[in-house]
């Protein structure tokens, strides 16, 4: 429950936008003075194509590393790398992630994402696909904070013995935080 506070604080205050304030002070022809306030509100825009991002949730399970490429203004293709943080459990795991941004401003915004994973763990394998829906900004120039949302579907399987008790869906949620440029 904490954790799940800090991130919707975090993600309250960490809006990559600038407000600015401006206050002007102008003559009509007369010589009287008029003032005009406005408050104006820009968004950074930058164009970021390559990100690097690590999921501190999944800490509890796997160490993990993840990037991102943008293809184009609408989609990003990413893959990451993942090993067990559990000690005696030996494994590694990899996955690849189709990023669709319907705004057309890839790595940032909503996005669309099905995804597949395939882990080995001891003698387990474990395949998963799933789609997330998530949101991705740049709260401080390069520094990225995502959030996503979603489900996979995991397949089990060993070479004795059936997992297929274990097999079917699960809520996927992600928190990622990274660099971007």
């Amino acid at each position: 429950m904490k954790t799940l506070m800090l991130l919707l604080i975090l993600s309250a205050l960490s809006f990559g936008q600038i407000i600015t304030k401006e206050k002007r002070i102008e003559k009509d022809s007369t010589g009287k003075e008029i003032v005009r306030e406005a408050t104006v509100i820009t968004e950074d825009i930058t164009q970021r194509n390559n990100m690097i991002t690590i999921n501190p949730l999944k800490f509890f399970f796997f160490y993990n590393l993840s990037f991102y490429h943008s293809l184009n203004n609408s989609v990003a293709l990413g893959f990451g790398l993942q090993t067990p943080t559990i000690k005696g459990i030996d494994g590694f795991g990899i996955n690849t992630e189709l990023r669709f941004y319907p705004k057309e401003r890839s790595l940032r915004g909503f996005y669309i994402a099905p995804n597949f994973s395939y882990n080995v763990l001891e003698e387990v394998s474990i395949v998963s696909a799933g789609a997330l829906l998530g949101w991705q900004w740049f709260p401080g120039d390069d520094f990225a904070i995502g959030l996503g949302i979603g489900l996979d579907y995991y397949f089990f399987g060993k070479e004795e013995g059936d997992l297929d008790y274990y097999n079917g869906t699960a809520p996927a949620l992600r928190f990622d935080i990274g660099y971007a440029w």
